[in-house]
């Protein structure tokens, strides 16, 4: 039986390629604008809400932990704070976006990058949360 020749490439290098970056950015692009469009509606709804409630606006935020109660108590200034946290964690969703996206199609050098700036974002509070402040 005569000998056959592999006919097999050798492994090409998967990586996230500018067609699926472009793709990704038009689908981060419709994600953020659902995402502004969300937090701009909580935004108004708290501030309106506030305005007609004693004629000022509230010059605080609600803390993270007080936030759902004052959510449920249905407190504008429980809005106006998700409002501003929602316009704080777009672009942390739109990086786990890209992370599950990249990962999916094994590319480790953008799912590292992504990472690394994930890490770097969550520095600050990781660090409050440890240091206690």
């Amino acid at each position: 039986m005569p000998r056959t020749e592999s006919t097999v490439a050798p492994a090409e290098r998967i990586d996230c390629g500018e067609a699926h970056l472009g793709q990704l950015s038009e689908m981060l692009a419709r994600l953020y604008r659902l995402w502004l469009g969300l937090a701009v509606a909580l935004l108004t709804v708290g501030l309106v809400l506030d305005l007609f409630e004693d004629g000022n606006l509230e010059q605080a935020t609600v803390s993270l932990t007080n936030l759902p109660s004052e959510l449920m108590r249905g407190q504008p200034v429980a809005l106006e704070t998700a409002a501003l946290l929602f316009v704080a964690l777009g672009p942390v969703t739109g990086l786990l976006v890209m992370l599950g996206a990249c990962a999916r199609r094994g590319d480790r050098r953008t799912t590292a990058l992504v990472v690394v700036v994930l890490l770097v974002v969550a520095a600050l509070p990781i660090t409050r949360l440890v240091g206690g402040h």
